[in-house]
């Protein structure tokens, strides 16, 4: 039971470290390049777009899977234990940056209402550079869920 959920971790964790790291490097990127409106428009569409029944699977199982990973018996007391066990909050902590900050922010973003130029930059002002930090923390935290994770099961 111990190796199924491993590789389930490992592919949850994998693929939500991978679509950040993609976002971050690339999307965010291209969304720099953008006027105001346009950034606010694309964001929000991608903001629509994201939280689709594959992502959120994902995110779930990045959540979930490695403390059943730990609570599983795959740990052995020692050294793998500490790596599983910091992967576990690693994760927990990437998907806590997510839920407790992104989101917020994305919520916020949506329920603007901006007319004038002024207000759709101000718009921008208030989200992006926040959005980028969590963003990046939660990347970053993420990357190391996979590592650590990946290095606890090849222990």
């Amino acid at each position: 039971m111990a190796r199924p959920v491993m590789l389930l971790a490992l592919v949850c964790t994998g693929l939500f470290a991978g679509f950040c790291f993609c976002y971050a490097f690339a999307v965010v990127r291209g969304l720099a390049r953008l006027d105001d409106r346009a950034y606010v428009v694309a964001m929000r569409h991608l903001n629509e777009a994201v939280p689709s029944p594959p992502f959120l699977v994902v995110l779930a199982g990045t959540a979930l899977l490695p403390w059943a990973v730990l609570a599983g018996g795959f740990g052995d007391g020692g050294s793998r234990s500490w790596l599983l066990g910091a992967a576990a909050l690693c994760a927990a902590a990437a998907i806590a940056v997510t839920l407790l900050g992104n989101v917020p922010l994305n919520a916020r973003l949506a329920a603007g209402s901006p007319v004038t130029e002024a207000d759709w930059h101000a718009l921008r002002q208030g989200f992006e550079a926040r959005w980028n930090a969590l963003h990046a923390a939660r990347t970053a935290l993420a990357a190391a869920a996979f590592g650590l994770l990946a290095a606890g099961g090849l222990k």
